[in-house]
């Protein structure tokens, strides 16, 4: 009765021990195997809480191995391990295989393979070993398996950069190594073509330096480095002891790039001046990303980079939509490459096969090193076109400036000419202007000296004054044409000093109502100028031109003439008003009225007598002064000159005619 109940407790529990490992039908490799996918028919587990800690907890979680297919996957912020359960029927004499992971480098790996007295462990390697502890010395991460002939059972722990989902297969030694060499070759080539890339980027950055192609460049050489990286030749070549630190230079690798591509979108598309509206969104993405760089290194995961660049895809979706519509150089091409990148990087290779694994993409490395160099090629054709119109624009641009140039140069060759033409009138009047002044006292000295040759004067003595007279005037009148025709300032010659403006044009007034008739003329005084204010003039100098002002209207201003002399401050200018009631000038005359030897004709037929030379000496001593002197028809009836001069000390006060 006792050895019935044995039986039938053996009877119901060996088929319930028996259901205790997953179902998985193995894998037969024979002579003529190449290679084999494990991941279609392995089991998988995905230890979200930790709980799997090695092959001798796998009884406790053999039921929850499933096709990885029907895993509920779930996103994770932290690394997590994933178990692989898988069985190699080997029907060949070849007992070396090799198993990859389409990595070149994982964070931790366990290999354990079923033996009749247990799990026997096989490797285990994790993120604090060098490169030189693996077991075979290739950028790509690969692992030797001794199957025994028939059926092997194996137990595999691995963790991924970002959760990403392992291609693992199993390879002969003689396909190892024709992929390891195409792996070699193609990555090689690949970084070689970027390289390339990259130093047209850089040349173009030379030639043409702006923001957009620094961004551009910057994220051509991120490009470049995750090509390197992911062919692993940074943890071969250069960081070999430092495993952990090559899993920051990625994540770092991984948080920068999609910055530096939005600033260079940003940039390229000209946001900030066509649509202001998503250039704000822009900018609120690339501050997050560059907020998120940090704290990436800090929790050792691009999760939260990977989740923004995941909300990110209807910004680029809208901007493909609304850059398609332009009309600008390379836009075309610029949108084809922002589609691929959407597509490529964010939509295969991020949503699905990263931090989700909603889409198991399994080759993940090919999809990044495919989408960046399709972007990087398209970019570089986009710029390219975009750089070909502004050069055509520039140099459209230069040939305008060229022909406005030459006009600009017939337009002064023109006006020298005509200056020249102006210029050569000037000194025929001035010549006959000087003709004419001379031919006077030279006519009355002349008769002067032949009266006394012939001896019919009546006074010997007042004849020879008369004639040295004529000689003195002469003398004064060459002078003063000397003085108004020389280029030379005459300001080192003048004896300036500091005056109180008040009294220094109180005092030339009281000089001018003395050379005045009280019965022919009259005068009127306003002075509007601050007591405290300064000028600094040449006291003499300038009172003489003032005088000859003063005296000009005297001669011409006619019988009864009414002659006004004002002052005030205009900024930081001191104004000298002198007006007369005599006759006004016509516009012409007004425009040559410092010129030396002019006459208006009104005078000259009044026989009012005056060389013309006035007026002029007046202009040489004020621009002296650094002043200016202007003419204008006076309210009063007659002529207004007006002479400003600049001033020291100036009050706060504005001071006007009242």
């Amino acid at each position: 009765m006792r050895s019935l109940l044995l039986i039938l407790i053996g009877f119901f529990l060996i088929p319930a021990a028996a259901d205790v490992l997953p179902n998985v039908e193995p894998t037969s490799v024979n002579k003529d195997t190449q290679v084999v996918a494990i991941n279609k028919a392995a089991r998988f587990y995905f230890d979200y809480d930790e709980e799997f800690h090695s092959a001798f907890d796998f009884d406790a979680f053999s039921q929850q191995f499933r096709p990885i297919n029907d895993l509920n996957k779930k996103p994770q912020k932290e690394i997590y391990s994933k178990w692989v359960y898988f069985k190699v029927d080997r029907k060949t004499e070849i007992s070396d295989w090799i198993l990859s992971f389409g990595f070149p480098r994982l964070a931790k790996v366990s290999v354990y393979q079923k033996m009749p007295y247990g799990w026997l462990d096989v490797i285990n390697l994790t993120e604090a070993d060098p490169f030189s502890k693996r077991p075979i010395q290739d950028p790509q991460f690969y692992l030797p398996l001794k199957l025994h002939e028939g059926e092997n059972t194996f137990l595999i722990e691995y963790q991924t950069f970002a959760n990403a989902p392992a291609n693992i297969r199993l390879h002969s030694k003689e396909n190892f190594l024709l992929e390891s060499h195409k792996s070699l070759i193609t990555n090689a080539s690949l970084a070689g073509v970027i390289a390339a890339i990259l130093l047209i980027v850089l040349v173009n950055l030379f030639f043409n330096r702006n923001s957009t192609n620094v961004y551009y460049a910057t994220w051509t050489l991120l490009f470049f480095m995750i090509v390197i990286d992911t062919a692993g030749f940074t943890f071969q070549y250069f960081w070999p002891e430092h495993n952990a630190f090559s899993g920051k230079f990625s994540i770092f690798l991984m948080a920068t790039v999609p910055l530096f591509h939005l600033l260079f979108v940003r940039g390229f598309l000209q946001l900030k001046h066509y649509h202001p509206t998503l250039n704000k969104v822009y900018c609120a993405f690339i501050c997050i990303y560059a907020a998120l760089v940090p704290i990436a290194l800090s929790i050792n995961s691009v999760y939260f980079n990977l989740i923004l660049s995941t909300l990110v895809i209807p910004v680029f979706a809208y901007t493909c939509m609304w850059s398609i519509k332009q009309k600008g150089p390379g836009m075309r091409t610029f949108t084809f490459s922002l589609l691929n990148h959407l597509l490529f990087l964010n939509i295969f290779t991020i949503v699905g096969a990263s931090y989700g694994n909603f889409i198991d993409v399994f080759d993940i490395t090919s999809f990044i090193k495919i989408g960046y160099l399709i972007e990087v090629l398209l970019f570089t054709i986009a710029l390219a076109l975009q750089h070909k119109s502004l050069q055509s624009r520039l140099l459209h641009q230069l040939q305008h400036q060229v022909h406005a140039l030459n006009q600009t140069v017939n337009t002064k060759h023109k006006e020298v000419n005509d200056k020249e033409v102006q210029l050569k009138a000037k000194e025929e009047k001035l010549f006959t202007d000087l003709s004419h002044e001379l031919r006077t006292p030279l006519t009355v000295m002349k008769i002067q000296v032949e009266s006394l040759q012939y001896n019919i004067v009546d006074n010997v003595q007042d004849s020879y004054n008369k004639l040295m007279t004529k000689i003195d005037e002469l003398h004064a009148f060459i002078d003063q044409l000397m003085l108004v025709t020389d280029d030379k300032d005459i300001a080192a010659l003048l004896n300036k000093e500091t005056l109180n403006a008040k009294v220094y044009m109180n005092e030339v007034f009281q000089t001018c109502i003395q050379e005045g008739d009280p019965k022919k003329s009259k005068f009127s005084i306003a002075n509007f100028v601050d007591d405290q204010l300064s000028i600094t003039v040449d006291k003499q100098t300038m009172e003489n031109a003032i005088l000859e002002v003063v005296k000009n209207a005297l001669r011409f201003g006619g019988e009864d003439v009414e002659i006004s002399l004002t002052t005030l401050q205009d900024g930081h200018n001191l104004i000298v008003k002198i007006e007369d009631s005599g006759m006004p000038l016509s516009y012409e005359a007004h425009q040559q009225l410092f010129q030396p030897l002019f006459r208006d004709e009104v005078s000259r037929s009044a026989m009012l007598g005056g060389k013309g030379m006035g007026l002029a000496v007046c202009k040489k001593i004020i621009e002296s002064h650094q002043g200016k002197i202007d003419s204008h028809n006076s309210l009063l009836g007659g002529l207004c000159i007006e002479i400003s001069l600049p001033i020291e000390g100036v009050s706060q006060q504005n001071y006007a005619v009242s």
